[in-house]
């Protein structure tokens, strides 16, 4: 027979989103009647109704506003977790002892994992 579980619950800190904040938000509608789209990444809205439990939300990709969304359906995306491949691309990204910037080492990285022998991007052509 086994033990009841005696340890205590976990529960989630309460996340007041700001405006400008940005969060992955699920709609419970959507989600629950099996339609596309449920979960989206929104910025917060410096404008709209924003109350306790509620706020205005914009999806990034659609440009779709949710206003009066549930915030116990929204989490917050952590600056540091979308910085993370800037944050470690290796400074020797070139392979020759030269340093580079972060932004240049990411940018050799994002090159490198085109496979060899990938051609760089090109421009389009200038028209007149």
């Amino acid at each position: 027979m086994t033990q009841p579980d005696t340890r205590p619950a976990t529960t989630t800190a309460p996340f007041r989103p700001a405006p400008g904040d940005y969060v992955l938000y699920r709609d419970a509608d959507r989600y629950l009647t099996g339609q596309p789209d449920h979960t989206q990444v929104c910025k917060v809205l410096p404008y709209g109704q924003h109350q306790r439990d509620r706020s205005t939300i914009e999806a990034l990709a659609t440009d779709e506003v949710f206003p009066f969304a549930p915030i116990a359906y929204m989490r917050p995306i952590d600056p540091a977790e979308l910085m993370h491949d800037i944050d470690t691309a290796p400074l020797d990204a070139l392979g020759d002892g030269r340093l580079m910037t972060a932004a240049g080492a990411w940018l050799a990285t994002q090159r490198q994992q085109t496979g060899p022998g990938a051609s760089p991007a090109v421009l389009p052509a200038v028209r007149d």
